[in-house]
């Protein structure tokens, strides 16, 4: 009798729980799918506020339009599927354009990996997209992504037709990229700031003109400035396994071409007098001003 009460002890409170959560099964499940309910209506309504959002950007910065009725054939037929499969769909139909367009303009030698299958990512890295271009896509990734973890009951058909629309303007935008920037603007301005920091450092004011000049002349500008302000600089994207390693021989010619024009002319047109570094400074924002080899007014 006493092996029998200690069973007894031992499943009381399990059967006292399971009884419990048999009484209250249905409830708690409604409970837990009206809790799912109110977060997926939340999800709907950020995907609807960031679909606004999106486009009125859009709208502003990259004068991008948007049709109530698609003109590529792949986004009017995504309009035909349910709302979350026309979300798959129309990012799907992006991706494919921004790869016929990079197929058209990729260069022999372009070291990006695997550019065909990452287009979008090929034409940001490139800079050949605007800033507000290159932010709308990556929030319509963002969302096909949150679509495809949370499934279809995510997307109402209005913001479905949103997204399509949309896509359809980053499509337009795309296709009115006829060549591929020469550099993209950050390799050029990351290196201003290396040669600012040395400036403001004060430990290079010994760096001459005729020293920088020396540097132009033999088209090692780069290299020379890494070496000369060796444990102060970072240069290190543009080498050999940097991102930027392409970059180096464009500067170094366009730098050339500078000192070539303007050579000794550094006094008068640049009011530069004393440290080398400062003339350096001058001409490299020089050709940020010049746009040379992107368009400026699209970044």
């Amino acid at each position: 009798m006493n092996y029998v009460i200690a069973i007894l002890d031992i499943l009381a409170w399990p059967a006292v729980t399971l009884t419990i959560a048999c009484m209250f099964w249905n409830p708690l499940t409604s409970l837990l799918q009206a809790v799912q309910k109110i977060k997926y209506r939340d999800l709907e309504f950020q995907i609807s506020k960031t679909l606004r959002q999106t486009s009125d950007e859009l709208s502003e910065a990259a004068d991008v339009r948007f049709n109530g009725h698609p003109s590529d054939k792949r986004l009017s037929d995504a309009l035909k599927l349910p709302p979350a499969q026309a979300v798959l769909a129309a990012w799907d139909a992006l991706e494919n354009f921004a790869g016929e367009k990079v197929n058209d303009l990729l260069p022999p030698d372009e070291s990006f990996k695997n550019p065909l299958g990452r287009p979008l990512d090929y034409l940001d890295f490139k800079g050949a997209l605007t800033p507000a271009i290159a932010r709308a896509i990556r929030d319509l990734r963002s969302l096909r992504n949150q679509v495809v973890q949370f499934g279809g009951d995510l997307v109402g058909r209005e913001n479905a037709i949103h997204y399509v629309s949309i896509a359809e303007g980053l499509m337009k935008a795309i296709d009115a990229v006829t060549e591929l920037p020469k550099v993209k603007l950050t390799a050029i301005t990351l290196l201003v700031l290396e040669i600012n920091s040395l400036i403001d450092s004060k430990k290079f004011d010994d760096v001459t003109i005729r020293e920088v000049y020396k540097w132009i002349k033999n088209e090692n500008v780069i290299g020379s400035l890494a070496e000369r302000a060796k444990g102060h600089v970072h240069l290190g994207d543009y080498g050999v396994d940097g991102p930027y390693r392409n970059f180096a021989g464009f500067y170094h010619e366009q730098m050339k071409r500078l000192y070539d024009g303007y050579g000794g002319s550094h006094e008068k047109k640049w009011r530069v007098e004393n440290r080398g570094l400062c003339l350096l400074l001058a001409w490299t924002n020089e050709l940020i001003q010049q746009g040379s080899g992107w368009h400026p007014d699209e970044l």
